[in-house]
């Protein structure tokens, strides 16, 4: 699933500061400057002529080095039936299959080929099969995912999901935590804002937006993407996107 997209050079106060999983994988063309990630099991500097798909399963920080400009092309993907759960870092050689569909992103970002881009965000799995760091889920996530995605406009309750799916709430809690790196209820959360995201870049009205989330008031819905985003949806309508 495409939650953001662009190209992009990122303000000098750039920065993300990432203490709970994402559940999502933030991929980076670089095409200048020179930024450090960092995580528990790693710390890299991203250079120019790579790509690179963060981690969605751990926590990371990745800042700017030495004030130096970072531009990138960027997308924002949940991949459907598999998670991240390290840095992966990719050369991106001239004349390959991997240049050739990243100058096809560039373009179609320059263009708003929206659907495009979301077939293209698809795909790009097939450049990840095998990586030690792309990981297919589990049966029982991919189940709890689509039900997710399937219910994300009503209310949900970790009893009635655990009950659903034949766990005790405790053991449901743990084996979810286990293979994602969050709760049931932060993943909730996360692919409500990712959902919502997706509803403002298409112009929805913020109430529908609200509603669509499984949110019962603009005031609560508005709160929770301030705390996920760090601003209010109204803002990031008029064109606030973090890469």
């Amino acid at each position: 699933m495409l939650i953001e997209y662009g190209n992009t050079v990122v303000v000098p106060a750039w920065e993300l500061i990432e203490e709970v999983p994402t559940g999502y994988s933030r991929i980076y063309y670089v095409t200048e400057g020179d930024v450090i990630y960092e995580a528990a099991d790693a710390r890299r500097h991203l250079t120019p002529g790579r790509l690179y798909v963060l981690p969605s399963t751990i926590p990371y920080h990745v800042w700017r080095e030495n004030g130096q400009d970072f531009a990138c092309t960027y997308l924002h993907v949940d991949f459907p039936k598999y998670r991240v759960n390290g840095l992966i870092e990719l050369q991106v050689e001239e004349g390959t299959c991997l240049y050739d569909f990243i100058g096809a992103v560039m373009k179609a970002i320059r263009e708003e080929r929206i659907g495009l881009l979301e077939q293209m965000a698809e795909n790009f799995s097939w450049f990840l099969n095998g990586n030690e760091h792309f990981i297919q889920n589990s049966v029982m996530l991919n189940k709890v995912q689509k039900y997710i995605v399937k219910h994300i406009s009503e209310e949900m309750t970790i009893e009635n999901m655990s009950q659903l799916f034949g766990y005790h709430p405790n053991y449901f809690i743990r084996l979810f935590r286990q293979e994602t790196g969050y709760t049931p209820y932060q993943y909730i959360v996360q692919m409500r804002m990712q959902y919502a995201v997706i509803q403002l870049n298409k112009g929805l009205p913020n109430d529908e937006v609200c509603y669509a989330c499984g949110y019962t008031d603009s005031s609560t819905f508005t709160r929770a993407f301030r705390k996920y985003y760090g601003v209010a949806p109204q803002k990031y309508r008029k064109g606030y996107r973090k890469p």
